[in-house]
């Protein structure tokens, strides 16, 4: 496979904190209007989540729909607010119908850090996928012109909620799952079921660790000492299950990559050819962009130390 260069972002936009249908037979820009509805998706004794509906005109009819969780460790973050407003615009422009949700944020005023226990911060997430499920189940049963296949998508926070929802939840309602800087449970096994990958992740994310390690590099005999398996340790695994897998590896980057990754305008490309090809999905592309900003091969992984 020819690898070609990558337009690196600039350098500011790597610390932003993450908190009538027309066939197109290739995920090219196109000139489309978007038509932009909030809708109500979940109702609750004393509280309501709503989604941000983008559609565009034409709309790709061979894409997947993109249902989109913020970032901000389940205790800030909107679905309003932030890069992903503008990623999930780009997207648009090619074709793909997007759903940005607000989601439960439990954490709220906790935070997510070491001193909160493990088990909170599971149920925190399990939560958060909950919601998404039910963002998917108001999806599916609406009258509008839709998408009958979606992919969970997230970042960091919102990323770790979609994997859960993706793998562990529902493995079968979903037509992929899509990563910026999220992990799982180190505990979980691939589904038999398990839905395509497109994960991005920072090698040298301190935050949500890329390969196998613990959250927020917390101590060993802290509460949320929390082992997960990120973005490209769960890659590895699908790719030994023998499930579609796509994934990026930014070497010399931490978790600002959860944004920087959504804004890079060839992997934002990359993205609108997985999201509209059956085929491409089933594949497995491995790479690795260098500090430089240049797709390689990952052998060798990042040569880039992590500082």
């Amino acid at each position: 496979m020819t690898l070609k260069s990558v337009r690196w972002l600039p350098s500011f936009l790597l610390f932003v904190s993450c908190s009538a249908t027309h066939s197109q037979s290739d995920a090219l820009p196109v000139s489309a209007e978007i038509s932009r509805s909030t809708h109500v998706y979940q109702t609750f004794s004393d509280d309501s989540l709503s989604l941000d509906l983008r559609i565009p005109v034409p709309m790709n009819s061979q894409a997947l729909g993109v249902v989109f969780m913020h970032g901000g460790g389940f205790s800030q973050g909107q679905r309003d607010l932030g890069p992903h407003t503008s990623f999930l615009d780009t997207l648009a422009a090619y074709g793909i119908p997007s759903a940005s949700i607000s989601y439960r944020l439990t954490q709220k005023g906790r935070g997510f850090g070491c001193a909160v226990s493990v088990e909170e911060k599971q149920t925190a997430v399990e939560l958060a996928a909950q919601d998404l499920m039910a963002a998917l189940d108001w999806l599916k049963a609406s009258p509008l012109l839709l998408p009958k296949e979606w992919a969970a998508a997230g970042s960091s926070a919102g990323a770790e909620a979609a994997l859960w929802a993706g793998y562990a939840v529902a493995p079968e309602a979903w037509a992929g799952v899509i990563s910026f800087a999220g992990a799982v449970s180190h505990e979980l096994a691939v589904p038999l079921n398990a839905p395509p990958l497109f994960a991005a992740h920072g090698i040298c994310d301190q935050v949500v660790p890329s390969q196998e390690g613990i959250h927020r590099e917390c101590h060993a005999e802290d509460p949320g000492a929390w082992l997960l398996c990120g973005g490209l340790c769960w890659a590895q695994r699908l790719t030994t299950a023998e499930i579609g897998c796509s994934s990026y590896a930014y070497c010399g980057r931490g978790h600002e990559v959860c944004n920087a990754a959504m804004l890079d305008t060839t992997l934002q490309d990359s993205l609108s050819h997985w999201l509209s090809h059956p085929v491409h999905r089933g594949t497995t592309m491995d790479v690795s962009i260098s500090e430089g900003g240049t797709f390689q091969s990952k052998d060798p992984r990042c040569l880039q130390p992590c500082h």
